[in-house]
């Protein structure tokens, strides 16, 4: 039996910032709109007025989730990157001019993967808290299951997850299946023993993951090839990851 239980909750932020934001990207002032999130979909939405963006705007999302939320806004992506804010920033070319503006609306927790990496390339960023993650109230049946062995298997979809999961404690005979990089980890230096990482941070990889550690746990995964600092936000890779719950970039 799977059970879901969000450890994170994403609240919108609608405040005057992001009010401006929208307005301007409708008026114009930005090349570029970069999302990483659905979330980020749903606060530029959440004015009132819609999400308007003018043809010429470049829209670069991270996942098929994000890329799903803007389709049903009513605008097709323009790029859509897997896996990570690195993955994006690497489908940006070197800015065509100086000082291309970018609007990045993001989580208030969000790593600098994204407005570094483009301002690298050329690029002004506008970065605007849109949303911003709180960790959720668990069923006190759940944290004591953690606890004392009752879940074969937990998985955790971010760094901020991994935190907590730590702070309520895992039971050794419970596996630990992490999404992506920086998850892994923060799960690590949380004291967790990783068993395995998915291959690719979507609910496919995820689900194979889990099956592959539930039918020869064997001992904990490997390194991460490549390991990035763990990023202090639910953030964003592949948004077809459950949500709220994402891997930061």
């Amino acid at each position: 039996m799977v059970e879901h239980h969000p450890f994170v909750e994403l609240r919108l932020h609608e405040d005057a910032p992001l009010r401006d934001a929208a307005r301007d990207l409708a008026a114009g002032e930005f090349e570029h709109l970069v999302l990483t999130s659905p979330r980020a979909v749903d606060a530029l939405l959440a004015g009132g007025s819609g999400l308007v963006i003018p043809p010429g705007v470049i829209v670069t999302v991270v996942g098929e989730g994000t890329a799903s939320a803007l389709r049903s806004a009513g605008r097709q992506p323009d790029r859509i990157a897997s896996g990570s804010g690195a993955a994006l920033v690497g489908e940006f070319p070197a800015a065509a001019s100086p000082g291309t503006r970018v609007l990045f609306p993001s989580s208030a927790a969000a790593a600098p993967t994204v407005p570094e990496g483009l301002a690298a390339k050329g690029y002004q960023v506008a970065q605007v808290v849109a949303y911003s993650p709180h960790p959720a109230d668990l069923d006190p049946q759940v944290t004591d299951s953690l606890r004392t062995g009752g879940y074969a298997a937990v998985v955790l979809t971010s760094s901020m997850i991994a935190r907590i999961a730590a702070q309520i404690g895992v039971h050794p005979s419970t596996r630990v299946i992490t999404i992506g990089d920086p998850t892994t980890a923060q799960a690590r230096t949380a004291g967790l023993t990783v068993h395995r990482q998915a291959d690719a941070p979507t609910d496919r990889a995820l689900a194979e993951a889990v099956l592959a550690v539930l039918a020869d746990p064997g001992p904990a995964g490997p390194e991460p090839a490549d390991p990035e600092p763990a990023d202090p936000e639910p953030a964003e890779p592949d948004s077809s990851a459950p949500d709220p719950e994402e891997d930061p970039s």
